[in-house]
């Protein structure tokens, strides 16, 4: 029996929410939407998270794709639906959450994006990364969703074209009766979909409860810190699991398609302070395919290698560019199967996944904060670790952490 589902627009975004929920010995199961289809309801004893795949579709198709996806995730019956959205307000909010809403026969929703441990806050209205108003960030040069405001009800009703509800930070520190009667007083006004400030942890979990204990007709949105919050909320008094992965060694291949300057200076640090050899793939180039591959193989053979794109300022965003890097990636692991895939971005997490024809990520744990590990399902490479991470997740440092763990051997004692 499916106990929750998790609907999200990309597949990193898809594990770090889902990856939450399986800390009390749930089973979790990553798919693309497109394999919805073939699911059997029995088999899944758990968790079910979806990839849409839809952040940089055009908000009428993004609604459409989400509208047809909570219809085959309904079939399902879960006993709760999450609407996973960016933490940095990317892609089609708006559109997304209300069909999904519609789909679910929600009266609304309430929108909370922030997720503090990543450095994602919302207050009076003003979504912050790091501080830094999300419109003046690296958001704003995203190469396929740039961000062009900083107000959370202003991003909503881009793609909604209604008015939007707000819930101010001051209100979640309020007697929760008068929060109870603001919410109802929105949704008497036709603010279906209501914009939530988050400043801290424990604001999320205020909204969770108010959706579980007074609204559980209004649909969760928000990013894994929600999600997190949702997770206290349903489990306080369910001892947590202790968490396991499958053993992963060395050799592993770092899969960089993210242009995120976070990710970017996390490369830098593991390549400079490690001597992990570096590839940068830039679209065009004429080497041939099954050179590269193989000398990328020959390296491979003797520890960690990382494969990257070029700097994304140098590139215009484009499909053929991670369906290139992602077919540069099969044949590697065709030359040469890795200890496990590390893949950073949501399309290149994607991509790479599809182009070794895996239908699915059996989710284990969360390694680092935002850094979560699985096996592939499906396909030649069925059983093959993979860990995957949002691009503009974590600290420089991030990818340091995860080679010396995987590199001396400390994560293998977690294999399960």
């Amino acid at each position: 029996m499916i106990s929750l589902a998790v609907i999200a627009d990309d597949l990193t975004g898809a594990a770090d929410a889902g990856i939450q929920f399986g800390r009390f010995g749930n089973q979790v199961l990553l798919v693309p939407h497109q394999e919805l289809a073939a699911i059997n309801p029995e088999s899944i004893k758990g968790v079910l998270t979806v990839s849409t795949a839809s952040r940089n579709l055009s908000p009428a198709a993004a609604g459409e794709r989400v509208r047809q996806t909570g219809m085959a995730v309904g079939r399902l019956k879960p006993q709760l639906i999450y609407k996973k959205i960016d933490s940095c307000m990317r892609g089609n909010i708006g559109a997304e959450v209300a069909a999904l809403a519609n789909v679910c026969g929600c009266r609304g929703a309430l929108i909370a994006p922030a997720f503090p441990a990543q450095g994602r806050t919302t207050l009076h209205d003003v979504h912050y990364v790091r501080n830094i108003p999300v419109a003046d960030s690296e958001m704003a040069r995203d190469p396929a969703s740039p961000i062009k405001a900083s107000r959370l009800s202003e991003l909503i009703a881009l793609q909604y074209r209604r008015p939007v509800g707000r819930i101010d930070a001051a209100d979640l520190d309020e007697n929760p009766r008068r929060l109870k009667a603001l919410v109802g007083d929105l949704l008497k006004q036709g603010r279906r979909l209501i914009a939530c400030d988050a400043a801290h942890q424990r604001h999320l979990e205020v909204i969770a409860r108010l959706a579980g204990d007074q609204f559980p007709h209004l649909l969760l949105a928000g990013s894994a810190g929600l999600a997190q919050a949702l997770v206290r909320c349903r489990f306080e008094e369910t001892e947590a699991r202790p968490a396991s992965g499958a053993a992963v060694g060395d050799h592993l291949l770092f899969v960089c398609g993210s242009g995120s300057n976070v990710l970017r200076s996390q490369v830098e640090t593991l390549t400079r302070k490690t001597g992990v050899p570096r590839y940068i793939l830039v679209p065009g180039r004429s080497t041939a395919l099954s050179d590269r591959s193989n000398t990328i193989a020959k390296d491979l053979a003797s520890g960690a290698v990382v494969l990257q794109l070029a700097p994304a300022e140098s590139l215009v965003y484009d499909n053929s560019i991670t369906r290139q890097l992602a077919a540069e990636t099969a044949a590697i692991v065709r030359c040469r199967r890795p200890d496990g895939l590390f893949l950073s971005g949501g399309d290149t997490a994607a991509a790479v996944l599809g182009a070794i024809e895996a239908s699915g990520v059996r989710l284990k744990v969360e390694i680092l904060p935002g850094v979560i590990q699985g096996t592939v399902i499906g396909g030649a490479d069925d059983g093959l670790p993979v860990i995957t991470k949002a691009g503009a997740f974590g600290e420089p440092d991030t990818l340091l952490q995860l080679y010396g763990l995987l590199a001396d051997g400390r994560w293998a004692g977690l294999a399960g």
